[in-house]
């Protein structure tokens, strides 16, 4: 007898309307009614044209156009699935191709080719062929590419001199006239007459006569802080005559940016002078758009053009990152340090720039194979036999049409790149039918002892997550180090899934608790505010543990210790007790015997206070 749901699913319908007149194969049907009733699961089907009909009549066509149906996601295999590689089971960025245990003993984890069926979907090759599917690999790629910008030529101000007044006087000989006049060092630049300074010659040639080295070097530094410089002081010392009009020399070269005093102008100390600029370097401060800052560096090499000087150098080097972006253009300043001692660049000349970035490999995917909504970023997976399903990815940098993946895949995994909004759609649509479908067919209920729940070995798995971030909190607390707040997020990540699969049940008071504990870590990361963190978490697991599936975790080897006074819990793997909580004494919570129950161990063990103790 035909049973049929039908759902609204207007978005889906509007996608997928140009996929009309497709009939899927007959055999194709057969086949997968036949494995869908040996495997005991109704096995659905869709109509191509109108994809919010669903049917579980294998030979059934659609009351609306009269195609035939076609299988929308096969069942869950019994066999064995493929394992892609097997990956570390706190979170932490490391594979491998074979089976391995990391530096604690923990197992690692294996990663299947295919999602579970509740998520996926198929497609027939008729369908995928019109709605343009393409398929592309994860691998590593260069991200080699050429940042182009633009920038203008600055004045070096390295290479500034300024002239300052350090007395009083009068300004004579001034040999500078105009700003844009060329210095060379040690050219004369003015001569200065200051009573002030005549009266300082004096007392220095008396100290000369005199003999007594302690006033003449005395002397000499009074002459040096009011401006005589060494070379001055020099012929002083060798002629003994004092000079009423001392004359002062440019200590360095350069054009003449700006000239504040004239021929006969009187001077006070602090009184600016001249400002000498040399342009024998310069810089260019080049407009980096803020996406691209994080391939810039130090040291690195840029090519250059400029369309004023074409005989200028077109090589440099960056100098220096500027730290803040200007809210406006969303651009960074970048300086460029470059030869001019030919003297081609002029500042205020535009520059054309060019960073050449290298080639650093990275796991990357098409930059369009990735999706991003309210879920966060994922693609769609192909999983073969026109299978699809999608997986949640971290991206990092994006370039040359390629867009790295962080995490979430492994290399040679299959992504969709052509297509796959149809296909997510399609996903979406599965997930939600999933919910609105009765529930498992088991008799768990809210009086059901946790030890009673129907925990598989993969539902054991993913809870273990749980009991698994508190060996990693006891870890990072008695080895005094930050926890890392992505390695808490794959076990957030199970906890809805679980928390639908057992509403209802008390595994709900195991994984509220135990999530809120998990948010809160990652904002903690270490010290009292993590200890507070791992005792809650503790508090949620500890039904679990004593009553859920303690045979599975004194098998593995963990240990279960209580700190004496607080009731404080925590989880270690065998050893001599390390306290997470400080210095204080512990003793080991028993596993209890599966035959006699654990509920009595559990009432004589005084009540935890979280807060107690803390270091």
């Amino acid at each position: 007898m035909k049973q049929t749901l039908i759902f609204t699913a207007s978005a889906l319908t509007i996608l997928l309307a140009a996929c009309s007149g497709e009939q899927a194969l007959p055999n194709r049907q057969t086949a997968t009614a036949q494995t869908a009733s040996e495997s005991g699961e109704a096995q659905q089907y869709t109509c191509p044209m109108h994809p919010h009909y669903i049917s579980t009549d294998p030979n059934g066509s659609c009351p609306i156009c009269g195609m035939d149906l076609v299988p929308t996601s096969g069942p869950s295999s019994s066999g064995e699935r493929e394992i892609l590689y097997y990956k570390h089971p706190m979170g932490q960025p490391d594979t491998s191709p074979v089976p391995k245990k990391d530096s604690m003993g923990m197992d690692y984890i294996p990663v299947y080719a295919e999602a579970p069926a509740s998520s996926a979907v198929i497609v027939a090759p008729e369908m995928i062929q019109t709605m343009g599917v393409r398929v592309a690999a994860a691998e590593t790629a260069s991200f080699a590419q050429t940042v182009r910008a633009f920038g203008t030529v600055e004045s070096n101000e390295r290479l500034e001199a300024v002239s300052v007044s350090r007395l009083e006087g009068w300004i004579e000989n001034l040999t500078v006239r105009a700003e844009g006049d060329s210095v060379r060092p040690g050219a004369l630049l003015y001569r200065i007459y200051s009573p002030e300074l005549i009266a300082a010659q004096k007392d220095y040639i008396a100290a000369l006569t005199i003999g007594n080295e302690n006033r003449i070097a005395a002397v000499r530094q009074r002459l040096r802080s009011i401006g005589m410089q060494n070379t001055t002081i020099d012929r002083l010392t060798e002629t003994r005559e004092v000079r009423e009009r001392v004359p002062v020399y440019a200590e360095a070269g350069g054009t003449v940016d700006t000239l504040e005093v004239r021929e006969g102008d009187y001077v006070k100390p602090g009184t600016p002078i001249l400002r000498l600029q040399s342009y024998a370097d310069v810089w260019v401060i080049a407009s980096i758009p803020e996406q691209d800052l994080a391939f810039i560096d130090t040291g690195m090499p840029v090519s250059l053009d400029f369309p004023s000087a074409p005989k200028a150098p077109g090589e440099g080097r960056v100098d220096y990152i500027y730290p803040t972006i200007n809210p406006k253009t969303r651009t960074a300043d970048v300086r460029i340090e470059i030869d001019n001692s030919a003297g081609y660049l002029r500042p205020g000349a535009y520059a054309d720039i060019g960073f050449d970035l290298g080639g650093e490999t990275r796991l990357a995917v098409p930059t369009e194979a990735i999706l991003r909504d309210s879920r966060g970023t994922h693609v769609i997976m192909a999983l073969g036999d026109g299978r699809f399903a999608g997986r949640a990815v971290r991206t990092g940098v994006s370039a040359n049409g390629l867009t790295e993946i962080l995490s979430g895949l492994a290399p040679g995994e299959q992504v969709v790149a052509s297509g796959q909004f149809m296909l997510d759609s399609e996903v979406n649509l599965r997930e939600g039918f999933s919910k609105l479908q009765a529930p498992p067919a088991f008799t768990a209920g809210p009086d059901t002892p946790l030890s009673q729940l129907p925990v598989d070995a993969i539902t054991l798995a993913e809870i273990d997550h749980f009991t698994d971030m508190a060996l990693y909190f006891h870890e990072a607390m008695t080895d005094r180090y930050k926890i890392d707040p992505y390695f808490v997020d794959p076990a957030l990540g199970l906890g809805e899934g679980l928390r639908s699969r057992f509403a209802g049940t008390k595994l709900i008071a195991v994984l509220e608790p135990a999530e809120t504990a998990l948010r809160a870590a990652k904002d903690a990361r270490e010290g009292d505010a993590l200890a507070t963190t791992l005792s809650d978490l503790m508090i949620a697991l500890e039904p679990w543990l004593l009553e859920g599936a303690p045979a599975h975790y004194e098998t593995a080897g963990l240990v279960l210790f209580s700190e004496t006074g607080t009731g404080r819990l925590w989880l270690q793997e065998g050893g001599p007790a390390r306290n997470p909580y400080g210095d204080g004494a512990s003793e080991i919570v028993d596993w209890p015997d599966p035959m006699t129950g654990s509920e009595v161990s559990r009432q004589e063990r005084p009540p935890i206070d979280p807060h107690a103790g803390h270091r």
